[in-house]
């Protein structure tokens, strides 16, 4: 239910990058488990997770399949196109997201395919128009009450944004990238004990650009593919409360190098103990600490070792609003030339206010700290973002968006700073 309606706010924005872009990581579903074993944490729901059947679309049954056709349309004001710090320029655009998902629904066998387009047109930079997409496929085998077998599949085309510090200036048109990729997560429940093993594999290729000149820029240095195995194993103390130790082992393969610069490849590993945790009925998280390592193949490159952690913690202020802190450490692959990657660390506040039944009103921050490997270069990066959900019927959402992005950079090799600010209003169609 969670997964459903944070679609059907989120689609009309017009501004998110398509959810299948983002990297999957095996601990994300520590503490948010099922409430039908002894891992689960049901006490608490909040405002996001909240089930409304008057303006939930139920699927369309196509025999023993569920169909759910959905279209997101928005429209917004982007004023500093390019994320320059001078000279800002701004444009209009139209966003057009048609998404459509087909289910089995089945206690043995789940099967799911979804499918996403995304259309985006400006009024008068049509260097800036993307088309992107994204397929994902899943299969859940349930073995047995103990044991299930979940594997996935995603592939997809992407534009990167020109406010990422991974875009070049001079490029005349957005990079663009296409992402193939799988998951499969082995889970065994034995009592108080779960153990899980994941296996992924991720693929992206980068295309080359132009400056306005017509010189070209090169990106085949880019493409890579990321191999990681992780297990973790976790122990529930009692209905409330979970230990669990983590472990991954990686290996990124670049297939280019960048002129005489050798090529990125390295391997790594990370080691964590934390615990999920629910604190009656007015909190619910879970945090991991550990350490981190990536080693670089060439000699000339640093290798990254630091202090790992990820965190996340809801408090539930009242049954009508939720306040989320995440907090996220880690190492990154990077385009900017020379670097080899970043240690990441993210910090993300949100409030969620559930001021009618049929309205949602959210705001929220997020600084992401970037310290680049093998350059001096250090990046500040806050968003702010505050945005109001008003669900007309199970089939209609409306949707008002405003945002707000600086960059700070310094060190020898510092990047562009710039402020960019985003306005947006949408409406979702779910169902038929």
């Amino acid at each position: 239910m969670k997964r459903v309606l944070s679609i059907a706010l989120l689609g009309g924005c017009g501004l998110a990058a398509p959810a299948f872009a983002q990297q999957s990581d095996a601990t994300d579903g520590l503490g948010s488990v099922s409430r039908e074993n002894s891992f689960g944490r049901d006490r608490n729901v909040s405002v996001l997770e909240r089930r409304r059947p008057d303006y939930t679309a139920e699927p369309i049954r196509v025999g023993s399949l569920e169909l759910m056709p959905r279209i997101a349309v928005g429209a917004g004001y982007d004023d500093n196109l390019y994320a320059q710090p001078n000279d800002e320029i701004g444009d209009a655009y139209l966003r057009i997201r048609p998404r459509i998902s087909l289910v089995r629904p089945s206690p043995d066998l789940k099967l799911s395919l979804e499918g996403e387009l995304d259309l985006l047109r400006y009024a008068d930079r049509s260097s800036e128009n993307a088309t992107q997409y994204a397929v994902n496929a899943g299969a859940l085998y349930t073995i047995s009450k103990s044991d299930t077998l979940d594997v996935t599949l995603r592939h997809g085309r992407y534009s990167q944004e020109r406010v990422s510090p991974d875009s070049p200036t001079q490029a005349s048109r957005p990079i663009r990238f296409t992402l193939n990729g799988g998951t499969a997560t082995y889970t065994h429940v034995f009592n108080r004990l779960r153990v899980r093993g994941v296996i992924d594999v991720e693929n992206r290729d980068y295309s080359d650009s132009v400056t306005p000149g017509g010189d070209p820029i090169d990106q085949d240095f880019r493409d890579h593919t990321s191999y990681t195995g992780t297990a973790i194993g976790e122990y529930a103390l009692s209905p409330s409360v979970a230990l669990f130790v983590a472990g991954s082992l990686g290996k990124r393969d670049y297939r280019e190098r960048s002129g005489p610069v050798a090529a990125r490849d390295s391997t790594g590993f990370d080691l964590a103990a934390g615990a999920s945790f629910e604190l009656g009925r007015k909190a619910r998280g879970s945090l991991r600490l550990g350490y981190l390592h990536q080693d670089y193949k060439a000699a000339e490159f640093e290798d990254v070792s630091g202090f790992l952690v990820r965190g996340e913690l809801a408090y539930f202020l009242s049954p009508l609003v939720t306040i989320t802190g995440t907090v996220d450490r880690g190492i990154k692959e990077t385009g900017v030339n020379g670097a080899t990657g970043y240690l990441a660390t993210n910090m993300t506040l949100r409030a969620d206010y559930e001021l009618l039944r049929n309205l949602i009103i959210s705001a929220g921050g997020e600084l992401e700290k970037r310290d680049f490997n093998n350059i001096d270069r250090r990046d500040d990066r806050w968003t702010w973002r505050a945005n109001a959900s008003y669900l007309v019927s199970k089939r209609l959402a409306l949707r008002f968006d405003v945002q707000r992005r600086t960059q700070s950079s310094w060190g020898f090799n510092a990047g562009r700073e710039f402020t960019d600010n985003r306005i947006s209003v949408g409406v979702t169609f779910s169902g038929l």
